[in-house]
């Protein structure tokens, strides 16, 4: 029997057919996909032709097993039936047992099932013919397994190569494979997303948005950056103007987390288009899609004002209706409202509108917040001033911090917010834990490159260049009562220059730490601009006295 019909891992049409890209993503997103009538999938089945079936016994097999009703018909059928069963017939039957298992949504069934000795004798009969298998047969074993849950590593991992030697019949069919083993936890393996990258690159021009978005949300969840395929998807997006004009709200924020995922600098342009349309149309994406656009922004340092003030002006309109209610906003995580005050804290985008509305909100729903978004809140208080108007959702908050293990993916930040207690809040009744501060003091050495200036050289130099202008300036000077050092002070006045990296990427604007020192030192009655080092590095191979002239510029601001 030939076991090259098409098929699905997506409801009982899946037997027939290949899922419309709709019914796979609504699959991976939990939801559960429209089904046609069982007699109608059983009337397409009754002739299926001699192109699919070389043996009619197979045909009439797979219509006894189309026919169960229960998973117990058809493990009774692997039994009674054994000696007749085809390969082909095989595959129906995990096919079928999935499909069962979906519409039946019973966890104990599904326990039973997967215990059952003659599911087992299935397993084994697949793993023998997987040699006998085509491209499109094991990805519906593929996604069978993945709709009973069961990872069966043995299978998947045997399949694994000779999927990549097999010809892939459509788009859609390669979609359902690369989910069923992104499901399984196979997105470290850089062959087989390298395989169908250079397919997708192939068809990338005559791919449907949809597809394209849902071909992003995978490759963005693997675990290596696979170019081939960003860069013919950004050429489709962006050249023929799916991402401007076709794709919904949902999709742009799939593209924007998809494209952020691998922390690459060389998708600028397609960022920017996704500003665009989220200064456009902000009004009608939901919170967690703003959210989601938002923190691409922000993880790639890349700063649209235009597009975060209209998500910020948009998402202050479900909280402020649903903090008069004193009830949840319907489709509002607080993890989201979390990342929505830190990316405006990070570019340093105020944001009065939104950020006491949402404090107000967050305070009523303070147990739910979880320990990563206590971080990202608690620095947006530092520099927004919550740390004043809501003090007992601080002390809720910093309580969060070290409670479990996400501050040891932010121990430069928690290090910091320490920092912050000690300048700015060190009445709150609360202190970080021993653990946290030992991490946090480390890494913090280790991104500052010591205790002193981080560029030192660089800051030579700028007081080298001030020299020769005929400025006074003085080196490394240290802040009283405060764990920073002032690269360059001009004057006699607290006039400073700070050299730093960490700014945006397109605007050249402090985020994220620095503009929390910078918090810090004004506090402190110091007047700092920033100098970024990438700018200055640039000069080497600028023409003589652009230095100077770029100081020139600067001091300006220390004229009044």
């Amino acid at each position: 029997s030939s076991s090259s019909s098409s098929s699905s891992g997506v409801g009982f049409e899946g037997l027939r057919s290949a899922a419309d890209l709709e019914d796979a993503t609504a699959a991976a997103a939990g939801e559960v996909p429209g089904r046609r009538p069982r007699s109608e999938l059983l009337d397409a089945w009754a002739d299926p032709g001699t192109a699919v079936y070389a043996n009619p016994i197979c045909s009439q097999l797979d219509q006894l097993l189309l026919k169960c009703e229960e998973t117990e018909d058809v493990l009774a059928l692997l039994v009674t039936h054994r000696g007749v069963f085809f390969v082909h017939n095989l595959i129906t039957a995990i096919q079928v047992l999935g499909a069962l298992a979906t519409e039946a949504n019973d966890i104990m069934a599904l326990n039973a099932l997967l215990r059952d000795p003659r599911y087992d004798l299935l397993i084994r009969d697949l793993l023998r013919f997987v040699p006998k298998l085509d491209f499109l047969a094991m990805a519906n074993v593929a996604c069978s397994l993945r709709q009973l849950d069961h990872k069966h590593y043995v299978l998947l991992s045997r399949m694994l190569r000779p999927l990549l030697k097999q010809h892939v019949p459509d788009t859609t069919t390669m979609l359902r494979c690369i989910q069923a083993y992104n499901w399984a936890g196979y997105s470290s393996q850089d062959e087989f997303y390298a395989h169908f990258a250079v397919i997708f690159a192939e068809r990338s021009s005559t791919m449907a948005g949809s597809e394209i978005v849902e071909a992003c949300s995978l490759f963005g969840d693997a675990v290596q950056y696979q170019a081939r395929f960003f860069e013919a998807a950004e050429r489709a997006l962006v050249g023929r103007e799916l991402l401007q004009h076709q794709l919904t709200p949902r999709e742009v924020s799939i593209v924007a987390k998809a494209f952020s995922a691998h922390l690459r600098t060389c998708h600028d342009d397609l960022m920017g288009c996704l500003a665009d349309v989220v200064t456009r149309d902000a009004s009608r994406m939901q919170v967690a899609e703003i959210a989601l656009c938002l923190r691409a922004f922000r993880r790639l340092a890349l700063r649209f004002e235009p597009a975060v003030r209209a998500g910020l002006e948009a998402s202050s309109v479900p909280l402020r209706e649903a903090w008069l209610l004193r009830r949840r906003a319907d489709g509002v995580a607080v993890a989201d409202v979390a990342a929505l005050l830190e990316c405006a804290a990070f570019f340093g985008i105020k944001a009065e509108h939104l950020t006491g509305l949402a404090l107000d909100y967050l305070d009523d729903l303070v147990d739910e917040v979880g320990e990563q978004s206590a971080i990202h809140i608690t620095y947006a208080m530092c520099l927004t001033g919550g740390i004043n108007t809501h003090s007992r959702l601080l002390l809720y908050l910093f309580r969060k911090i070290g409670a479990g293990t996400a501050w040891e993916k932010h121990k430069v930040r928690v290090f910091q917010l320490w920092m912050s207690q000690q300048l700015q809040f060190p009445w709150l009744d609360c202190k970080l834990r021993k653990r946290c501060l030992d991490g946090g003091l480390r890494a913090w050495f280790m991104h500052r490159r010591g205790f002193g200036s981080p560029y030192p050289e660089e800051a030579r130099a700028i007081a080298a260049e001030l020299q020769a202008m005929g400025v006074q300036s003085r080196l490394f000077v240290p802040v009283p009562d405060a764990p920073y050092e002032v690269d360059v002070v001009v004057g006699d006045r607290k006039d400073a220059f700070l050299v730093a990296s960490e700014v945006s990427r397109n605007s050249l604007d402090p985020v994220g730490g620095t503009l929390l020192q910078l918090h810090h030192l004004k506090a402190k009655g110091w007047r700092c601009i920033v100098v970024p080092r990438r700018l200055w590095l640039g000069f080497e191979g600028a023409p003589a006295g652009s230095r100077k002239n770029y100081l020139e510029s600067l001091l300006t601001a220390f004229a009044d």
